[in-house]
């Protein structure tokens, strides 16, 4: 697919804004300002709509698209439009993970969300946009914020470890329990926020979005790091109000939307 953002476009449309251009698969190839660049699956693509750019992309699905408008970007930044043409690896740091992720997971739900729920993300994505864009450093960055959301990640991937608590946590970053009590102050606590994000990947299972055995309660329970049954159900009925067994296809909006709450919790630290 070919793309070109003429001068005679620009002088047209009068627009002010930021593109990120999430790449889902296949490669694209880049000219803007007499530079060319490849961009490869997961990379995640700046354009200032005000320049000129060409792009030609070879067996890609489509794009995640994000316009942000100029005057929405902090002055800290300095003039945003130097960042026209960079490519953001989503390995880069797991500020840059957490945006891609986010684009992905907003893509998914936005248009099951309610309009308070879509101001909500909104004023998170632009948070997140500004916070990946400040360089090591820079006031806002803090280690703490890199640490909070390398945890976050870590959590993430290890829910089906029945292990994983506070003692696993202190040990594989090197913490404190004050410390870490602090980092998840503002969750209810690292236990509560680990039981929750459990359950959310039970929904997302139960509601057919994510890999897993649906057709015994205990499969999903263990699959989501609970021991037994017993302490799955209770659990999953005290937070959604019904059983696991009674989740259906018709869950899916709310599945979606708590994994746009994790990622809300994630921007609430930066």
């Amino acid at each position: 697919m070919y793309m070109e953002r003429s001068l005679e476009q620009i002088s047209r449309q009068s627009l002010d804004h930021i593109s990120f251009r999430l790449f889902l698969s296949g490669t694209s190839d880049l000219h803007v300002d007499g530079r060319s660049s490849v961009l490869r699956a997961g990379d995640l693509q700046m354009l200032d709509l005000s320049q000129w750019m060409r792009s030609t992309s070879h067996g890609s699905k489509p794009v995640i698209h994000l316009i942000v408008p100029r005057r929405l970007f902090e002055k800290r930044l300095g003039d945003v439009s130097a960042f026209h043409g960079s490519t953001i690896r989503p390995d880069a740091s797991p500020l840059t993970r957490l945006m891609t992720d986010h684009m992905r997971s907003l893509a998914a739900c936005i248009d099951a969300a309610d309009e308070g729920q879509r101001t909500a993300l909104t004023a998170a994505t632009v948070s997140m946009v500004n916070a990946v864009l400040t360089k090591p450093g820079d006031g806002p960055y803090e280690r703490d914020t890199v640490l909070g959301v390398a945890m976050r990640r870590f959590i993430e991937d290890d829910l089906r470890s029945f292990d994983l608590g506070i003692e696993k946590l202190c040990a594989r970053f090197a913490i404190s329990r004050t410390r870490l009590y602090a980092l998840f102050e503002a969750d209810g606590g690292v236990a509560s926020y680990i039981r929750d994000r459990r359950l959310a990947r039970a929904m997302r299972i139960l509601a057919g979005l994510e890999a897993g055995d649906r057709r015994r309660i205990s499969s999903v329970g263990y699959a989501c790091g609970f021991e037994t049954e017993t302490m799955f159900s209770r659990a999953f009925k005290r937070k959604y109000g019904v059983n696991p067994s009674e989740v259906d296809a018709g869950y899916r909006p709310q599945a979606h939307l708590e994994y746009g709450a994790t990622l809300m919790s994630w921007i609430n630290a930066l």
